[in-house]
């Protein structure tokens, strides 16, 4: 079985909603973060992937550390990914601008977080932690 190394996020905004995304070609819903490159640390990556991904300097937000986890990969066959997971609280004013590989973005709440379609690093980990914040 093949291994992803990854950095990714719980993120959320000053209402307590989650943010997840959703790239193209995929029906899951996922933190935003990614696959680490050679010579790059895992917050660099982290901060590499914000960039990319959702067009956010994460160097202005505070970041917490949450643990790392491993689980089957929902949009590559055979493969397991490692994530180093972080937390980030986005301020009111950031404004999420996507890349051409995410297909959409979702603020979810916890009442209805159930009608997405979590990746399951975000459902397995995340979610659990983010549900007993308040």
């Amino acid at each position: 079985m093949n291994k992803i190394f990854l950095a990714n996020a719980l993120v959320t905004n000053s209402k307590n909603q989650m943010l997840a995304v959703r790239k193209k070609n995929s029906n899951y819903y996922q933190m935003v973060g990614g696959k680490l490159e050679k010579q790059e640390t895992i917050l660099q990556t982290l901060q590499r992937e914000f960039l990319e991904e959702i067009g956010l300097d994460i160097s202005q937000h505070e970041i917490q550390f949450l643990g790392e986890y491993e689980t089957l990969a929902v949009n590559e066959k055979n493969t397991l990914v490692h994530a180093n997971v972080f937390y980030v609280k986005l301020k009111d004013q950031d404004v999420i601008k996507i890349s051409k590989e995410i297909e959409e973005y979702a603020y979810i709440n916890k009442s209805d977080y159930q009608n997405y379609q979590l990746a399951h690093l975000l459902e397995e980990f995340s979610l659990p932690i983010w549900l007993e914040m308040n």
